[in-house]
């Protein structure tokens, strides 16, 4: 392989000569899903003679290898989103995240009804009025929508659930709005990887065979009741999955729940492998393994991609398997046995001593960066501990307070005896800002690796992208945070 290369525009302008000497590491995230992808450039500031870029300005960047097959790729547009100045050294990071694409598609919320629409048709009007250009793959533009309401609800959490339904994935990225379907190989981009390529790889099988049926739900409109569907073996020595949702039709019901069956026949598979740096690589996209072993090679859906240059290296780390039950566990994990986007189960650490929790917080609040929160309280707008808890359950970790998304319930659990009141920041401590209301405690994050910055929701955006030194906070909320270390 030759030597890594890349090349990016702020603005339409290649300033890739003027950071080539200075770029101390580039890291792009991609993510399945509605979560947004992120860059953070990290550049040597020795001089104070780089330009600070503006909030908001765009970062195009291409990323591969300087001949070959694998010349510098296009990985997507960002926008800054903020800028860390620091000294010991001096150095400036950047951090940019493609949610900025369309910044109306999270947060403003409407009524509308769709009446005998295409999908692509709704795709299509809801794309054209945030300005975005709309492009749709497979054959999900001519599903047919007889009638679903669109009340009180933003255009993402919208399309969101309308991709649940039909095994799709809708997501705002470089000023397009891609609709692509969920884990088809091909759709996005699939690639081939070996086990000779790889240098590290885990892979974790749960829950093969659990179950020897699966029941589904649906409403028969013409008698206004609900009947059962059943795939699989009703009545046998292992238990039978009974589906949350209630389907409209038998049709889609009977089609839920033979999918549900057939992921718990061949299990979940979560692989986690890192390797030489891989710009054909992408999320949404396939991954088919190769030489592992017989449980492990396959095709599997790709939901989060790495890609790292630094020290003259580039690395890709890949995240990759089945689908699993709902979309949301993979990054999330679930009080009571589900898997972090690190294949930790939620809870595993809940015994660690203080300090490795801390430390392993401050690792998934980094991983989570750029973490869609439009499911969350008040369609995102609410929802600054619904996120610290899906940091927590990614770490393995319980939150103490149980499932509550009230910041002063969960200070109130800490000052209790869950937790020890900090000084200053450290990495991984939970920051619960402070202002002059009654209760005082209107917002919460967590301190990043750099023991300075604090990460949390950001309202205006619907996503865990709020990076921020405590005077920003400070500044924000009238009195500096508190810092709390789980015990």
């Amino acid at each position: 392989m030759s030597t890594p290369s890349f090349r990016i525009e702020a603005d339409g302008t290649d300033i890739t000569d003027r950071i080539r000497d200075r770029l101390v590491s580039l890291r792009i995230t991609d993510q399945a899903g509605q979560q947004s992808d992120s860059l953070e450039l990290t550049i040597d500031d020795r001089d104070k003679r780089m330009e600070v870029p503006r909030y908001g300005a765009w970062l195009r960047v291409w990323l591969g290898y300087s001949s070959g097959a694998r010349k510098p790729t296009y990985m997507g547009a960002y926008a800054v989103d903020d800028v860390d100045l620091s000294m010991g050294p001096r150095s400036m990071v950047i951090r940019a995240t493609a949610a900025q694409t369309a910044p109306e598609l999270v947060k403003e919320s409407r009524t509308q009804s769709w009446d005998r629409k295409t999908l692509g048709q709704i795709v299509q009007e809801i794309g054209k009025r945030n300005g975005l250009q709309v492009v749709v793959k497979g054959d999900l533009a001519g599903l047919q929508i007889q009638h679903e309401d669109q009340t009180n609800e933003t255009d993402q959490g919208f399309l969101t659930r309308l991709a649940e339904r039909y095994g799709a994935v809708i997501k705002p990225a470089d000023g397009k709005l891609v609709v692509v379907p969920r884990g088809q190989p091909g759709t996005a981009g699939g690639a081939t990887i070996r086990l000779e390529e790889v240098s590290y790889f885990r892979a974790v099988l749960k829950g093969r065979g659990a179950y020897g049926g699966v029941k589904a739900r649906w409403i028969d409109r013409t008698t206004n009741t609900e009947k059962v569907v059943t795939a699989g073996e009703s009545s046998g020595q292992l238990p039978v999955f009974e589906e949350r949702q209630l389907h409209k039709t038998q049709a889609e019901a009977e089609k839920a729940a033979a999918a549900r069956l057939q992921s718990f026949r061949s299990g979940e598979v979560r692989v986690s492998l890192q390797m030489q740096g891989r710009p054909d690589v992408n999320a949404e996209g396939s991954i088919t393994l190769q030489g592992f072993r017989p449980e492990v090679d396959g095709t599997w859906q790709a939901k989060s991609i790495t890609h790292e240059l630094a020290g003259g290296g580039y690395s890709t780390s890949v995240e990759c398997g089945t689908e699993g039950s709902d979309n949301d566990e993979w990054t999330s994990g679930q009080v009571g046995g589900g898997v972090g986007m690190n294949g930790v189960r939620a809870g595993a650490n809940n015994g660690r001593p203080a300090s490795e929790k801390a430390r392993l917080i401050a690792q998934a609040a980094e991983r989570a960066r750029g973490m869609n929160t439009s499911g969350g309280p008040d369609g995102g707008n609410n929802a600054c501990l619904y996120a610290v808890n899906k940091v927590l359950r990614s770490a393995g970790i319980t939150p103490p307070w149980g499932n509550s998304n009230y910041v002063p319930n969960a200070r109130s659990v800490l000052a209790g005896g869950a937790g020890t009141l900090l000084s200053g920041p450290e990495p991984g401590a939970i920051a619960i800002m402070r202002d002059n209301g009654s209760p005082p405690y209107p917002h919460i994050g967590v301190v990043q690796t750099d023991g300075r910055t604090i990460i949390s929701n950001s309202s205006s955006r619907g996503s865990f992208t709020w990076s921020a030194g405590e005077g920003s906070y400070t500044s924000t909320y009238g009195r500096t945070p508190e810092y709390w270390r789980l015990r």
